[in-house]
């Protein structure tokens, strides 16, 4: 393995198919994300055209265990960072990764942010104007897993709901009209870095 500062790629054995040099360079703080703070790296391994035969690990030594953080690799076509299955044990973030790339130790500072929320915390419909439940979700680095991340709940009951990774939309069709009168709505989502942002409370039926 190789290994820079508190950096170290390739713990795996034999992941290359043949003798094959690769190096580590430190990199100045390329295009650091806004509301994230840096807590190591950049740091770069090469040669970008080796083709792993397996998945590599690579660890960030860094001994606080703390919501937000996670490892990231830099995508030079949409030049920006993109989030790796992070781990935490013992004092070590790890991820698995299949080619040689930049990476970075990240604190992603902000939670999910819930837009376009129908119906919305203390509004007001009438009955036959709404009959699904729809927002979208906006998460500045890590992004959303999956529905597993998500919680909604109606009346305190919670719903089978769909989730358009593309869209990043939430919709849920209600199975027969609301009834007139208050109703309450429960939503918890958690970003891929343990982030947690939830939006509670009552909307009325007309």
């Amino acid at each position: 393995y190789l290994s820079e500062n508190k950096f170290t790629f390739g713990t795996n054995e034999n992941f290359i198919q043949d003798t094959a040099l690769i190096w580590i360079s430190n990199k100045n703080n390329k295009n650091i994300p806004e509301n994230s703070t840096l807590i190591l790296g950049p740091y770069d391994t090469n040669p970008k055209t080796l083709i792993f035969k397996e998945e590599v690990n690579i660890d960030f030594e860094y001994k606080n265990d703390e919501i937000g953080i996670g490892i990231y690799y830099y995508d030079n076509k949409r030049e920006k960072w993109i989030y790796l299955d992070t781990k935490y044990e013992n004092g070590i973030y790890s991820a698995p990764i299949l080619s040689n790339e930049m990476f970075i130790l990240l604190k992603e500072n902000n939670p999910p942010v819930i837009k376009s929320l129908i119906p919305d915390i203390d509004a007001t419909y009438k009955s036959n104007d709404i009959n699904s439940m729809t927002f979208f979700i906006e998460d500045d680095l890590s992004g959303i897993a999956g529905i597993d991340n998500i919680i909604v709940k109606i009346d305190e009951v919670p719903v089978l709901f769909e989730y358009n990774t593309y869209k990043k939309q939430v919709l849920y069709n209600f199975e027969e009209w609301l009834t007139p009168g208050v109703h309450t709505l429960d939503i918890k989502i958690k970003d891929n870095v343990g982030n947690i942002t939830r939006k509670k409370g009552e909307f009325i039926i007309q």
